[in-house]
């Protein structure tokens, strides 16, 4: 009974909202305080057909560049247009937040979303956070009221941490903080980016610990020149996306063919001929360290981070 009592102290929305306040002050001392948002502020995602921006879009229409992370069920699809991505960046941190829209809205309705995403990112030491909130079905967000994390009450409005900790965004951005997609790399200059960099998930007993943080580097390997390979999504899946050795969900006929389903490197503006000489070899390295990353080419290490 002893046991059954604390486990529902540790579940009460007390317990969790005090959870979620001492996360986001481990994140505000670590890298920065997150002020509030205004995702009208931020930077629209275009969502083109054959280069083109369509006259209307529909449920389940396919797309150039759809975006990569699953929209779920009740969405529209993988080419829903309207997200905005905002950068907070200052001379000292890196800020990203992502507003999704998962369902096709009228202009009225363009700055409620369906969720709302930030990372956070100190370069000079890795200290990286996350923070999540999402309407619940048939709900919205008002995308012009975001609080931050760090303003009292804040625990109401953003995700748990059991919550994000269970969406395991660290296991899909298992090379670096920001992960290059063809869908947000539309406005890549819009953003500020570290690969290559430090990078450690703060609070790591707060169940953080368990996203990895290890890269794959065979050496003279012409994929690692811009970004690591992590063992987890990457290995899993985003290498055959990125070298067209499997589908994108939404991807039209152009974005299923070469050069539209092979985005890495980005505008590599090769022939098939040419991108198979230079990196074919490569490719099939990378896929035999990820089916066995203990061999001794493929020099398995840690992702480092400045923890103290």
């Amino acid at each position: 009974m002893k046991k059954f009592l604390i486990l529902l102290a540790l579940a009460s929305p007390a317990a969790a909202e005090q959870s979620f306040a001492d996360y986001a002050a481990q994140c505000a001392a670590q890298i920065s305080e997150i002020p509030p948002i205004n995702c009208g502020d931020g930077v629209l995602i275009p969502i083109t057909v054959n280069g083109e921006t369509p006259a209307a879009y529909t449920k389940d229409m396919t797309c150039d560049r759809p975006g990569q992370l699953p929209n779920g069920s009740d969405s529209d699809g993988q080419c829903v247009p309207g997200s905005r991505v905002l950068d907070l960046s200052t001379e000292t941190v890196q800020i990203t937040a992502m507003c999704r829209q998962k369902n096709i809205r009228t202009p009225i309705d363009a700055l409620w979303f369906n969720e709302v995403d930030i990372i956070a990112h100190n370069p000079a030491t890795g200290a990286t956070c996350w923070f999540q909130a999402e309407a619940p079905n048939g709900t919205s967000i008002n995308g012009t009221l975001v609080p931050s994390p760090n303003a009292p009450g804040a625990a109401n409005f953003w995700n748990p941490i059991k919550d994000v900790v269970d969406a395991d965004c660290g296991g899909c951005h298992d090379n670096d903080p920001i992960m290059y997609s063809p869908f947000i790399g539309q406005v890549w200059e819009e953003i500020a980016t570290n690969p290559l960099g430090l990078y450690y998930h703060v609070a790591p007993e707060m169940g953080f610990g368990k996203w990895p943080t290890t890269s794959l580097q065979p050496q003279g390997n012409t994929c690692l020149g811009c970004h690591r390979i992590g063992i987890q999504s990457t290995c899993s899946v985003l290498l055959e996306q990125a070298t067209g050795q499997a589908p994108i969900d939404g991807a039209n006929a152009w974005a299923s063919t070469f050069p539209g389903n092979t985005f890495m490197p980005p505008q590599h503006g090769q022939t098939h001929a040419a991108w198979n000489t230079i990196h074919q070899s490569s490719v099939q390295d990378l896929q035999s360290c990820c089916h066995d990353p203990d061999q001794a080419f493929c020099n398995k290490s840690p992702i480092l981070g400045a923890t103290e």
